[in-house]
């Protein structure tokens, strides 16, 4: 069964808190968009020490969307499962790839939608997951899903069949299907969930695909 992983996008720790409490039981990840108005241009909740309140029922996976991610993926990494980085935010990711490779499952290489697929390709020996955004532009609910996604895809599991390759961005059931078909593995949805009639029919959905 794919895993669906409900984006969250939240201005405070409260709002987090009921959003992971509407998931409880539907999904086994979240993912939370930390986003600093530098690197992408909407502002988030940012306080990794919150997450010491939560449960541990739902793994957590941040997604940073942050300039100089180096300075805060070990704050993050006390408290989740999976720290995502941005290769288009740093200079240092060969640091970061081999400072965290003794940990592979905590840390996945996000690339935004322009950047060519060949950029991740020398990071496949120290990572297990990738993460390819499925829309021109981050930050936001909403944003239309890009078929320029799939060729990057197709490409990038012909270049290692074992990697774990998560699409988010612009998802519905119709995409979400063209985009396990290339070859993707998990699907990170924030709005198709979120702006459902139906949060717990809308996953079931996209899982029974």
């Amino acid at each position: 069964m794919v895993e669906i992983i409900p984006s969250l996008i939240v201005s405070d720790f409260e709002e987090l808190k009921s959003k992971l409490a509407e998931l409880d039981g539907l999904v086994n990840w979240a993912e939370i968009d930390v986003m600093d108005g530098v690197f992408a241009p909407n502002v988030t909740w940012q306080i990794a020490d919150d997450l010491s309140e939560l449960d541990g029922k739902t793994k957590i996976s941040v997604h940073l969307m942050t300039q100089l991610p180096e300075t805060i993926i070990e704050d993050w990494l006390e408290w989740v499962d999976r720290v995502v980085v941005h290769i288009e935010s740093t200079t240092e990711m060969d640091l970061i790839a081999e400072k965290f490779s003794t940990r592979p499952n905590d840390l996945a290489i996000a690339l935004e939608l322009e950047t060519p697929i060949e950029k991740v390709f020398p990071y496949l020996d120290k990572i297990k997951t990738v993460q390819l955004m499925s829309i021109a532009n981050i930050g936001y609910y909403g944003e239309k899903f890009d078929d320029r996604v799939i060729e990057k895809i197709k490409l990038l599991r012909e270049k290692d069949k074992n990697v774990r390759i998560v699409i988010d961005g612009g998802l519905d059931l119709e995409n979400a299907k063209k985009v396990l078909d290339a070859g993707a593995n998990d699907l990170v949805v924030g709005s198709h969930i979120w702006r459902s009639d139906d949060i717990a029919k809308a996953i079931k959905d996209l899982q029974s695909l």
